[in-house]
């Protein structure tokens, strides 16, 4: 009898994971159709409706290198316009009479005598044929950028899209603050504070991660409230828009993020009553997001291969593998992770303004608040949180550490990453520091002088 209740159980199990497989199969091969129909939706503007305030956003970009630095002195600071020009010049070159092949194309005019910025202006206003083909991204950001060139320059959707970035932080904070979750609202401003978030709006590149960090943030927070399981197919279709949007940039972000508030709800309603259970959440959330990245990208390659009836694997993947293995000049191996670890830690607020001496200061800190942590830590065998928190924070360093050539190039925008690392630090310290023992040594209540006083 307990036998066959057993096979009964084992039945049911496997019917529900073949059942859940399937339905995330489904949907993610419902969104990536829904992510090719907007790249074509977008390329049957007419290019003569974009052309004017193209042209304007070309002349705005032409006024500033392709890369400057807002405050000379500050490495975050460095402001990206080489990818912006880029896509804007992808864009413009979508053609109307193709549009499932151009966007999959994402052809561009490039010369190596000019920079981007000059070459999107004479692709503007002159009439030339695209030169590259840079089909290994989706460039999905162009479903929201071309219908906006109708009626803006980049110059005002830079301000549109600060907008929508400032309401979005401000319905989470209130969210937040609303549901009882202070301390995570102020975490989130830590951490934003920590990556000099008022540079973000100003390129197009840096942007999409955070908004789309802070939509499933939102929607994390909804979904659990009414009792919806933010299961693995949230984070795997989270996975797939993220690989649409961006420019590998900050992707960790958008898992990371979820998925640390993931855990506030969760252990806050009794849900997680261990660290097994937590891990579990971790690294099944994470494969999930993982599936959903790297298939939307080997999905872009697929349905580009296919489309234009040419293989662009290997020109794929030999981009990718220059990412992982790649040289930086004469640095490479470990000397070159090294240095990328050291040049994104050192872009933290403020010790982005330390010059030269930026990621000494870092560390130092960081030891410094080791050594509190472990002064003022809790005793508790069953405290798992800060452990879970860990983990989540040791993903974005992994990244540099792995993606080296990357990391050390681009740290100007990498460094951001370390959003998730920083709110993960501050959930440490309130999960694992005994906040008793703190105002025991530093908050002592003052001894009252008794007074005689004589009956009258």
């Amino acid at each position: 009898m307990k036998h066959s209740f057993k096979q009964n159980n084992s039945l049911k199990s496997h019917k529900k994971l073949c059942r859940t497989i399937l339905i995330g199969i489904v949907s993610f091969l419902v969104l990536t159709f829904l992510e090719v129909f907007l790249l074509s939706a977008v390329s049957l503007i007419p290019r003569s409706a974009i052309r004017k305030h193209t042209q304007e956003s070309a002349e705005y970009l032409l006024e500033k290198p392709v890369f400057y630095r807002v405050v000379k002195q500050d490495p975050a600071s460095n402001i990206d316009h080489y990818a912006d020009a880029i896509l804007l010049n992808i864009l413009y070159h979508f053609d109307s009479a193709h549009p499932v092949t151009s966007p999959l194309t994402a052809s561009y005019y490039y010369t190596e005598t000019h920079n981007e910025n000059e070459n999107l202006y004479t692709a503007v206003t002159s009439n030339v044929t695209p030169t590259y083909d840079y089909f290994r991204y989706w460039h999905g950001s162009t479903i929201f950028i071309r219908p906006l060139l109708t009626i803006l320059n980049i110059r005002q959707i830079y301000i549109f899209f600060a907008i929508i970035l400032a309401v979005l932080f401000i319905v989470l904070f209130t969210q937040l603050t609303k549901s009882g979750y202070t301390i995570c609202a102020l975490a989130m401003s830590v951490a934003l504070l920590s990556v000099s978030f008022w540079f973000i709006p100003m390129s197009l590149e840096y942007i999409w991660c955070f908004l789309i960090m802070l939509i499933a943030g939102i929607l994390t927070i909804l979904l659990y409230q009414k009792k919806q399981e933010v299961s693995g197919l949230f984070f795997l279709l989270v996975g797939n828009i993220t690989a649409y949007f961006d420019f590998l940039s900050t992707e960790t972000i958008t898992l990371l993020f979820p998925l640390a508030l993931l855990l506030v709800l969760m252990q806050k309603n009794n849900r997680l009553c261990d660290a097994k259970t937590g891990f579990k959440i971790i690294l099944s959330r994470s494969v999930c997001w993982g599936i959903g990245y790297l298939a939307s990208w080997i999905a872009k390659w697929t349905i580009t291969s296919i489309a234009l009836n040419r293989t662009i694997f290997a020109k794929a993947l030999s981009s990718a593998s220059t990412r992982v293995n790649g040289d930086a000049g004469s640095l490479h191996g470990p000397a070159l992770s090294i240095n990328a670890f050291l040049r994104n830690i050192a872009c933290i607020f403020p010790f982005n303004f330390m010059k030269g001496y930026g990621y000494i200061a870092a560390i130092g800190v960081f030891v410094l608040l080791l050594m509190v942590y472990y002064l003022f830590r809790k005793n508790e065998k069953k405290n798992y949180m800060p452990w879970l928190f860990t983990v989540l924070y040791c993903i974005p360093y992994i990244r540099f550490l792995t993606l080296a050539n990357h990391a050390f190039l681009h740290y100007f925008f990498t460094y951001r990453a370390q959003f998730a690392s920083i709110f993960c630090l501050c959930m440490i310290f309130y999960y694992g520091v005994d906040w008793n023992l703190v105002s025991k040594k530093f908050l002592k209540p003052r001894k009252r002088h008794r007074t005689n006083t004589r009956k009258s």
